[in-house]
């Protein structure tokens, strides 16, 4: 219960940011963005209310795989760090709360605020699906809605643990700009690196067991795989252009569940490991 405290006073006070209110209703207008353009391809190909929505999915997965890490980033990276640096977490540790409480109060919370600005975002493209073309699936977008929170969750993860690791939120800031470069950029490149190393082309008719492998970790493709789980949709998934039953399991769209849930809990266990044990 003492984490379940902490995470409501968190809630309360993380939720008033201008920044995330900013990127909220920025997020809000790319689901409205993502209706409109659900609702042209709609009309192009005639097609019904829950192919609609899955087109709305298809418009909305690739900013939602930007956006959101960078909202949970934004919140999750100073929930330790900015206490420590304020000197207010040895006032919040003498209440009856132990590191870990205060920890997973803080992911708890953060969550929260995350999982707020995502529904109002969705919300919105929900309303849009409506306005634009007067029927819509909810069982299939509530469906992508909880994925996406959960996407955040794994990103709130990432930054408190980070958070956690550091004294400062300007350390704490370095360490999730190196986590947006290397998931965004570095990744990439270095497979296609590695990719051109041993094919000698990145223009192979078959794409090696490894590079679907490597290509499959990043949090953002096990987002997309596990959208694709979800809602059968193969071509919201990486392994779209192959056939499901030669990739190897870890590129399979049920397996973007295991990615996330080790994205999330490694690095909030080795924060957690560390604030455990580090003087204040």
């Amino acid at each position: 219960m003492s984490a379940i405290a902490v995470a409501k006073k968190d809630f309360r006070d993380a939720v008033r940011s201008r920044v995330l209110i900013g990127l909220t209703a920025l997020f809000a207008l790319f689901t409205a963005g993502g209706a409109f353009v659900a609702s042209w391809a709609s009309e192009l190909f005639e097609e019904g209310g829950a192919q609609s929505t899955i087109d709305l999915i298809l418009a909305l997965q690739t900013p939602a795989g930007f956006l959101v890490p960078i909202i949970a980033l934004i919140v999750g990276y100073g929930a330790i760090a900015r206490e420590r640096e304020s000197g207010s977490l040895k006032f919040l540790l003498g209440l009856p709360h132990r590191r870990r409480d205060v920890v997973l109060g803080k992911v708890l919370g953060r969550t929260g605020v995350v999982a707020v600005s995502i529904l109002v975002g969705f919300a919105v493209g929900l309303a849009g699906l409506f306005a634009f073309v007067g029927s819509v699936s909810l069982v299939d977008y509530v469906a992508f809605t909880l994925v996406t929170v959960l996407f955040g969750f794994v990103y709130v993860c990432i930054g408190v643990g980070i958070s956690s690791l550091t004294r400062s939120t300007t350390r704490a800031a370095v360490g999730v700009i190196v986590v947006v470069v290397l998931f965004w950029f570095l990744w990439g490149l270095v497979g296609q690196a590695l990719l051109f190393a041993t094919e000698g082309t990145l223009l192979v008719q078959s794409l090696p067991d490894w590079y679907l492998v490597y290509s499959s970790l990043p949090p953002g493709t096990a987002y997309g795989s596990a959208i694709s789980a979800v809602l059968g949709e193969t071509q919201l998934a990486l392994t779209t252009m192959y056939d499901i039953e030669t990739v190897p399991l870890v590129a399979r769209p049920w397996f973007g569940f295991v990615l996330l849930a080790i994205w999330a809990l490694v690095p909030l266990g080795v924060g957690l490991s560390w604030f455990d044990r580090v003087d204040l």
